[in-house]
């Protein structure tokens, strides 16, 4: 949603190398824009690679949509990519069922604003009975536009199914998944290992889709400790 997903993660990652945490248009406190789509990100996001990282190459991390944005920018400028974390996404694209109900979500933020919508859809992005985490993800989901909310729906249904492109994915990557993830599970990672030449799995088994927000301290020592003993030379943010 937006870079605060990130601070509860962002120093303890920050103590090896710097970190850089984007956010996609109009979310947070980027600018907005009138299409956004998950591609044109992942091009903005090589754009801030190539400026401002040491080699103009990155460990790039992306859960859940910056998953979808991880995945694109590694198929369209894989100059700028040093390794992958993935975590809680998938590959696929959406199928013609999820694609119709993220449009009708869209419409309906429009409509109505972002309330109802939010009441049943953050729920889902944490584990049951994971309070502080669903209050949290809610803060930070209710500081959105609605705008920008629809806007990011419709580029969620309009992103490219990336399985044919994992075999090019020629990286070390690591995924994660929370074991309580119900939108993108553990069957969605297991794709992305076997789909991608160098990819090793961690599973959180607590958490359930914002992994990075319900388990800070788990996510960022694995994130650690791939980047530790993968990428250990310090010319890659």
């Amino acid at each position: 949603m937006d870079a605060g997903f990130w601070s509860a993660v962002r120093p303890a990652l920050a103590d090896d190398r710097p970190v850089i945490a984007c956010e996609f248009p109009g979310l947070g406190a980027a600018a907005p824009e009138d299409h956004p789509t998950v591609d044109g990100f992942a091009d903005t996001v090589a754009e801030t690679i190539a400026r401002e990282a040491p080699g103009g190459r990155a460990a790039v991390c992306g859960l859940s949509i910056g998953g979808y944005v991880a995945l694109a920018l590694a198929a369209r400028h894989p100059e700028r990519v040093a390794a992958l974390v993935l975590a809680d996404t998938r590959a696929e694209d959406d199928t013609p069922e999820a694609r119709t109900g993220r449009h009708a979500a869209a419409l309906r933020v429009r409509t109505e604003g972002s309330a109802g919508f939010l009441d049943e859809f953050v729920p889902r992005l944490v584990a049951p009975g994971d309070h502080a985490s669903l209050g949290a993800a809610r803060a930070i989901a209710d500081a959105q536009d609605p705008e920008a909310i629809a806007r990011a729906l419709e580029a969620l249904a309009g992103r490219a199914d990336r399985r044919p492109d994992l075999a090019a994915m020629d990286v070390p990557a690591l995924v994660i998944v929370g074991g309580q993830d119900t939108l993108t599970p553990v069957s969605c990672a297991q794709v992305l290992v076997e789909g991608l030449p160098d990819a090793e799995l961690v599973v959180i088994p607590e958490s359930g889709h914002f992994s990075a927000l319900e388990h800070p301290t788990a996510f960022s020592g694995a994130v650690r400790e791939f980047l530790s003993r993968r990428l250990p030379e310090s010319g890659a943010g």
